[in-house]
């Protein structure tokens, strides 16, 4: 499964527990690569806890992530990943 080249070993297993392996074999790995280097570009430090939380997020059009994410930034300002990070809620207005 590809998820274990973006995330250490605890995640993997998280995302074991929570998600049905049916459905982790589904995900597309191009768009999900996509999505994620996304988020770095963005220097988002808490990917793996993005992708615990939120994996349904890297199954969006790559282009509806990028734009509510600028959204986010313009309504939250220069520091919106530490926002995000210190209340992750925040990204349900991606999932929307």
């Amino acid at each position: 499964m590809f998820l274990e080249k973006y995330i250490d070993r605890f995640y993997f297993d998280l995302i074991l527990d929570n998600y049905e392996e049916s459905y982790l074999n589904t995900l597309d790995e191009n768009n999900f690569k996509k999505i994620y280097e996304l988020f770095k570009s963005y220097n988002f430090y808490f990917i793996d806890d993005i992708i615990l939380n939120y994996l349904e997020i890297f199954e969006m059009d790559y282009d509806e992530v990028k734009e509510k994410l600028n959204i986010l930034k313009e309504q939250l300002g220069y520091n919106f990943v530490y926002k995000i990070g210190n209340d992750m809620s925040y990204l349900n207005k991606i999932l929307e």
